[in-house]
């Protein structure tokens, strides 16, 4: 479990400054000409994608802080690797899908973030401990 738990706290943090600087830099045109390049790369998510990634990065800090079971941190793998892999999948077929720019680097991230996350939950559940027998 201590892979996927380093990663969602890892992930979702990142997504979480991600989207914070991304709107920083999006709102703040003074703000990015003082950016440095490759900081400025990064942080190139407009609004609507901005805001995606600060609700799920701030959601995910929240209930890994709030929740602390083993199965909460399934869930969250699951539904957070099945999301940002379907949303990889969409950024191909769909230009600009609900009015995300979604470029080849964006889906490239997309489609590692999102599958690395349920191979590392798949492998979570596999090695998770067997519940206890019930005793009468």
């Amino acid at each position: 479990m201590k892979p996927l738990t380093w990663y969602l706290w890892l992930v979702m943090a990142g997504l979480l400054l991600q989207g914070g600087g991304s709107l920083l830099l999006d709102l703040r045109p003074d703000a990015q000409a003082a950016t440095p390049y490759v900081l400025a790369t990064v942080m190139n998510g407009n609004p609507p994608h901005a805001v995606l990634h600060i609700v799920w990065g701030a959601a995910g800090l929240a209930i890994l802080a709030l929740f602390r079971s083993a199965g909460a941190r399934l869930l969250l793998g699951l539904v957070f690797g099945l999301f940002y892999t379907g949303l990889g999948f969409l950024g191909i077929a769909v230009h600009d899908p609900f009015g995300m720019r979604l470029m080849l680097p964006e889906n490239v991230f997309h489609l590692t973030v999102g599958p690395l996350m349920l191979v590392l939950t798949y492998l979570a559940w596999r090695g998770r401990p067997a519940p206890a027998p019930a005793t009468a």
